[in-house]
């Protein structure tokens, strides 16, 4: 599966939502399995990077500056171990940008604990 079907256009925030509570929800959609290559592994951090990134766009700060932000990302299916090991050192740092990172795999909230 290429890149591009595993996590569409890695310049692009695949949804961006206001929730009913105040906080700002970023959700990065990975379809199908993702494997644990290194070009995948680089894929998904450039991804997530971005969309970090966008959180201290002055865009964004004007519009959500001040709301609790979430990066979700979600997963159709488990993906592979070293995915996993990658997602599990990354709630750090989304924390630096003030981001609170969920992870989802089947529609299920999932806690990865750094082995």
């Amino acid at each position: 599966m290429s890149i591009e079907n595993m996590f569409g256009d890695l310049d692009k925030i695949d949804i961006l939502a206001e929730t009913k509570t105040g906080e700002v929800v970023m959700v990065l959609v990975c379809n199908g399995f993702i494997d644990g290559s290194p070009e995948t592994q680089k894929a998904l951090l450039d991804k997530m990077e971005g969309y970090l990134n966008h959180t201290q766009s002055e865009e964004f700060q004007k519009e959500y500056g001040g709301w609790p932000v979430i990066l979700r990302v979600t997963l159709g299916r488990e993906p592979d171990e070293h995915i996993l090991a990658l997602l599990s050192k990354c709630p750090a740092w989304a924390a630096d940008y003030g981001v609170k990172l969920e992870i989802e795999i089947g529609g299920k909230q999932v806690r990865i604990v750094e082995s």
